[in-house]
């Protein structure tokens, strides 16, 4: 079974501010997640729900929530991680 990954408004300003190579890793980065899933390696609960930091490989991270009945990851931060 796959997984969607959805970017939601909240990331919309993080995604307009990347270069067009930038955006490109980052969604080529989010697209490998959708056969097994998000990594959910660092969880935090804010506000009451659940999210998750995780590093991508292409130098940025993501802020992100699940809902595992649905098998959606939503996209709520895109930062870098590493000097530009």
């Amino acid at each position: 079974m796959t997984w969607r990954v959805l970017t939601t408004p909240a990331c919309e300003p993080d995604f307009q501010a990347l270069r067009d190579e930038d955006r490109t890793a980052v969604i080529e980065d989010l697209f490998a997640w959708v056969a097994d899933g998000p990594p959910r390696s660092s969880p935090r609960l804010v506000g009451g729900a659940m999210l998750f930091l995780d590093p991508l490989p292409c130098g940025f991270s993501v802020s992100y929530f699940i809902d595992e009945a649905q098998r959606y990851v939503a996209v709520v931060r895109v930062r870098r991680t590493e000097p530009s």
